[in-house]
C-alpha cells in the first residue's frame, strides 16, 4: 500500500509519496485576484498572469489551522489527479501538524482524514520530529538514521521553534519559539520598499519573490550597513550590495528579476518599460529581524539566544551534544548566509563546540524525514535505543473508529 507524505506548513504544503525522491510544492492558501476576481486553489495560481494585488486567504491563522472550507479545497486539489493521483482509501498518511497543536484542532484533523477522506491510516506528527528523522543523513554524511541527540531548529513562515529531541522524545521545557517567520519577514520588506520607494503593501506575491532572490543574512550587520551607506541600488556601481530589481509588466515577466539576470524577459523588455526597484541595504537589513526581533517591535530574543536557552533548558549532559547536533530546517532557513552567522552567533554565547548542519533543501527537510520514516528507519550500528517504526506510530481507520477521538489523539502524543 503506498504511503502518501504531507509536510502541511502554512506556507505551502510539501506532499509526495515514500517511492519520490523529491515532493511537490504546493502553496497552502486561496488566492483571488484583484482585477478579475478569479478565485484560483493552491498551485493554481501559477496559471495565472493576473498576480498584481492578491487576496490571499489562508487556513492557517498564527500558524495554527483554523480555516477547514479552506484546508479542504486546497487538500482537495492535493489529492486530485493532476496532483498526486491520490486514492486515501487505499492510502497511508503521514501528516505534519504545528508544535503544541490544539487538541481539538488534532481531533478535527483525524476526523477529517478518517471520515471524510477515509484514508487506510494515519500518522500525524510535528514537523521538527519529522525532520529530526532525517537528520542523521545531513548531520553525519551517511544513513544512521535518528540521532540519538537532536536540536532541531525549524524557522518557516509563521515562527521559529527550537525542539530539542532526545531518543526520539521532544524534551518539552526545552522548547523554545521566536515569532518571526518568513510572512513578517516580506511584510517588513513591503514596509520599507513601500516607504522609500514605491507602493507595494498589495504585492505580496512579488515581494516573496523579492525577499527570495535578493535578501540575505550578513555576517557583519553593521560593517555592511556602513558598507551600503550612499548606496541606492544599482546605480551606485562602485556598491557591490546594490542591485536593481526590475518589477513584472505580467506580459514578458510574471514576478521580476534582478537586472542583469533576467535572461529571456530581460531581453524581450526595454529600458523604458522596465519598472525599477532599487535595493540595498534592504537586502539584509530585513532577515536582521531574524537576531534582533526589536527591530519589528517585538520584545524578545532572536533565534541565537532561543538556541542557546532551549539547549540550557536541558540536562546538563545532554548539552554539549545537542550544540554539536543542530538541524536548520524550514522556508526561510534557505536565506544566504543564516547557516553561518547562526553559528557564530550561538558560538559566542556557548562553552561547548557549535556545530549546524542545513539539509541540501531546508524546504523539504520534514517530508525527507517522513519518507524516511515511511521506509523503515535504519539503525546506526552501536545505538542504545531503537526508533519507533511506522508500524508502531501509524493507526488504522479500524483502530480509530474502535479508540475514539481522545484515546487517538492521547497515542499520537505518545511519539512526539
Amino acid at each position: 500500500m503506498p504511503t502518501l507524505i504531507l509536510d502541511n506548513g502554512s506556507y505551502s504544503i510539501k506532499g509526495g509519496y515514500a517511492t519520490d525522491d523529491c515532493p511537490w510544492l504546493i502553496p497552502n492558501a486561496i488566492t483571488r485576484t484583484k482585477r478579475t476576481k478569479r478565485v484560483y486553489v493552491g498551485d493554481l495560481i501559477d496559471t495565472s498572469t493576473d498576480i498584481s494585488g492578491l487576496y490571499y486567504r489562508s487556513p492557517f491563522e498564527r500558524g495554527f489551522l483554523t480555516r477547514w472550507d479552506c484546508e479542504l479545497a486546497v487538500w482537495d486539489r492535493v489529492f486530485s489527479n493532476d496532483v498526486l493521483k491520490c486514492t486515501p482509501t487505499s492510502t497511508d498518511l503521514i501528516v505534519s501538524e504545528p508544535m503544541f497543536n490544539f487538541g481539538q484542532i488534532q481531533r478535527s484533523v483525524d476526523e477529517i482524514v478518517f471520515e471524510e477522506y477515509k484514508f487506510a491510516s494515519l500518522v500525524r506528527t510535528p514537523a521538527t520530529r519529522l525532520a529530526a528523522i532525517g537528520a542523521g543523513h545531513t548531520i553525519y554524511g551517511d544513513d544512521g538514521g535518528e540521532p540519538e541527540c537532536v536540536l532541531v531548529v525549524d524557522i518557516g513562515h509563521s515562527f521559529a521553534y527550537v525542539v530539542p529531541y532526545f531518543q526520539g522524545r521532544q524534551i518539552s521545557e526545552g522548547v523554545r519559539r521566536v515569532d518571526v517567520g518568513g510572512r513578517m519577514l516580506t511584510s517588513y520588506l513591503k514596509e520599507t520598499v513601500s516607504f522609500r520607494y514605491w507602493d507595494m503593501m498589495d504585492e505580496t506575491y512579488i515581494m516573496n519573490a523579492v525577499k527570495e532572490k535578493c535578501c540575505f543574512v550578513s555576517s557583519d550587520f553593521y560593517r555592511d550597513l556602513d558598507a551600503a551607506r550612499g548606496c541606492i541600488g544599482g546605480r551606485n556601481g562602485k556598491n557591490s550590495l546594490g542591485l536593481e530589481y526590475v518589477l513584472p509588466d505580467f506580459t514578458n515577466s510574471k514576478c521580476g528579476y534582478i537586472k542583469g539576470q533576467g535572461g529571456e524577459a530581460e531581453q524581450q523588455m526595454t529600458d523604458t518599460d522596465a519598472q525599477v526597484l532599487p535595493l540595498c541595504n534592504e537586502r539584509f537589513a530585513i532577515p536582521e529581524a531574524l537576531f534582533n526581533p526589536v527591530d519589528v517591535g517585538l520584545e524578545q530574543g532572536g533565534i541565537h539566544q532561543a538556541v542557546v536557552q532551549a539547549v540550557m533548558a536541558c540536562n546538563e549532559r545532554l548539552r554539549g551534544v545537542l550544540m554539536a547536533n543542530i538541524l536548520l530546517v524550514g522556508g526561510t532557513a534557505a536565506l544566504p548566509g543564516l547557516r553561518q552567522r547562526l553559528q557564530s552567533e550561538v558560538q559566542t554565547m556557548s562553552p561547548y563546540r557549535v556545530r549546524i548542519s542545513v539539509p541540501e533543501d531546508p524546504i523539504t527537510g520534514a517530508w525527507q524525514g517522513g519518507r524516511m520514516l515511511a521506509q523503515g528507519q535504519t539503525v546506526p550500528e552501536g545505538a542504545t535505543y531503537s526508533p519507533a517504526t511506522v508500524a508502531e506510530w501509524q493507526l488504522t481507520r479500524a483502530q480509530y473508529q474502535e479508540l475514539g477521538p481522545d484515546r487517538v489523539v492521547a497515542h499520537f502524543t505518545k511519539f512526539i
